[in-house]
């Protein structure tokens, strides 16, 4: 446990400058990792926060799975919170209504995500995180320090992102607020240390996070191989997490057809109106014969809140 030791007394030390503080929060298991690391931080430092925010966006489009197990973990560690008389407070952020999923595919046309055009993250995770974060510097008049679970052995694309937005050692800035200083105290650890580590935290605290680990079982996939993210998800041609957990939450089959839907439509150029600009002809949204067929064959699967819906409907007829 030494080097998980030397982090919690890293964290200790780079805390003691903030009154507030964030975690970014997933549900998955490097985010608990780093929730454990700043519990135990805080239980030992002088000069405690004013508050502490457990961050977890809420895309509105997770599979309910995922959704349960993160929820679970917040009343874990708002518990935890309490008994060692620590301000942990969960909150869960959802999209504003105009940047919700079904919104914008169905409402205004966007054609399903994809590597080219991944208007998805910004909207649904990073701007809800980065309100909140304006908010709590109008309140409390500075940004709080935001800590992430990101590590660097979590695949190369991943690691090269990482590597350009580190600034100093674990240190970055937050997408879209160069004032707000994220740090990253988990970003040397492999996947196996973190699994250590949250084993290591079960024990000392007493308590059970089997949910979480059945996720990352070899009956959902693998340890490692475990994505956690959104059920629409078209970045990836198979979702091979979320098929794992059909195989024993049956009711999740049909969003796995809904999804392969998604990807021919996506690909599929003659469902997309064409646009001109500058004298040329470019492809544009979605045709409302294509948003109509999605809603429809939508409804048979999902309840969409009926503030969507009406936006929705809303966005036809102005168009």
């Amino acid at each position: 446990m030494t080097k998980f030791h030397s982090i919690e007394k890293e964290i200790v030390e780079v805390i003691q400058e903030w009154k507030t503080l964030t975690v970014t929060f997933s549900g998955g298991k490097d985010s608990t990792a780093l929730t454990f690391a700043l519990l135990n931080a805080v239980k030992n430092c002088k000069n405690k926060p004013h508050k502490i925010w457990i961050l977890y966006a809420n895309t509105l489009v997770e599979p309910s799975p995922l959704l349960q197990t993160a929820k679970s973990s917040l009343n874990i560690f708002k518990d935890l919170g309490k008994k060692i008389g620590i301000p942990i407070l969960p909150q869960i952020l959802i999209p504003e209504l105009k940047d919700r999923f079904w919104v914008l595919l169905i409402g205004k046309g966007y054609p399903p995500p994809s590597i080219r055009f991944r208007w998805c993250s910004e909207r649904l995770k990073i701007r809800p995180v980065r309100n909140f974060l304006k908010e709590v510097k109008e309140k409390y008049g500075e940004y709080p320090l935001v800590l992430t679970g990101v590590r660097l052995d979590e695949g190369n694309n991943r690691k090269k992102n990482l590597l350009r937005r580190l600034t100093n050692d674990k240190w970055m800035k937050y997408e879209g607020l160069k004032e707000c200083s994220v740090y990253a105290p988990l970003l040397s650890l492999t996947t196996d240390e973190v699994w250590e580590y949250i084993k290591y935290n079960e024990k000392k605290w007493g308590i059970n996070m089997q949910y979480l680990k059945k996720l990352y079982s070899e009956e959902f996939g693998s340890m490692n191989g475990f994505r956690t993210g959104c059920w629409v998800c078209t970045l990836v041609k198979k979702d091979q997490s979320l098929e794992k957990l059909a195989e024993s939450k049956s009711e999740l089959f049909p969003l796995i057809e809904f999804r392969k839907f998604l990807l021919e439509i996506r690909d599929n150029k003659k469902l997309r109106n064409k646009v001109r600009k500058n004298g040329k002809s470019y492809l544009g949204p979605l045709n409302k014969k294509t948003r109509r067929k999605i809603l429809k064959k939508l409804e048979g699967i999902y309840k969409l809140p009926s503030e969507e819906k009406k936006l929705i409907y809303e966005m036809w007829r102005k168009s």
